[in-house]
């Protein structure tokens, strides 16, 4: 399970994990966007599934990234935990036909939200990694950061943003910076697959 959390609208969340998801395609990804926001389709259901890969939507993003399945769940408000932990759940690819069940081994789940503590989404023994996505001064970042920060294995600085303007408690952890207009840099994606045990 890899989980995505970002200081605000434009941080490169979804873009980074684009292009983690084209990075690995020997993975089958399932990606699940969380939402505070209602949608026009917010009454199908709690989770709803995209099928358009020429979509503009972030989930069509997905699926044109190379994501085998791509969910969005819209208008969880930020401490319905349990209903977001159960429509992960829903996501998660179910066991593999055949003599041999369970997940097959080329399952990964990409979860995109600042609401969701990675140790509850997590299965147990199942490879966890969290990146907090980052750009622009702190003082614009979004409340619901702040959490995972705290729980974040790595942070992503991306828009120009540097190790040294963060503040002293955040310096100590594993940093990246993304070079401007770019997503990805080798160093991250060794760090994710060594991470998720690809």
């Amino acid at each position: 399970m890899l989980i995505l959390a970002g200081s605000g609208c434009g941080a490169g969340k979804t873009a980074v994990g684009c292009a983690l998801i084209a990075a690995m395609p020997e993975l089958r990804w399932i990606a699940v966007k969380f939402s505070p926001h209602a949608h026009e389709f917010s009454d199908t259901g709690l989770i709803w599934e995209e099928t358009d890969r020429d979509s503009d939507k972030d989930t069509g993003r997905y699926l044109a990234a190379g994501a085998a399945q791509a969910f969005l769940a819209p208008g969880v408000e930020a401490d319905a935990t349990q209903t977001m932990l159960n429509a992960v759940r829903l996501a998660r690819p179910g066991p593999r036909p055949g003599p041999h069940p369970g997940p097959h081994p080329g399952d990964a789940l990409l979860v995109e939200s600042n609401q969701i503590e990675p140790a509850l989404a997590a299965q147990p023994e199942e490879p966890l990694l969290c990146l907090a996505v980052l750009a622009g001064p702190e003082r614009d970042w979004k409340p619901s950061i702040w959490p995972r920060l705290a729980s974040a294995d790595a942070l992503v600085l991306s828009g120009g943003l540097t190790p040294e303007q963060l503040s002293p408690q955040w310096r100590g952890k594993r940093t990246f910076c993304l070079p401007r207009e770019q997503w990805i840099t080798e160093e991250i994606r060794i760090f994710v697959r060594e991470r998720l045990r690809v």
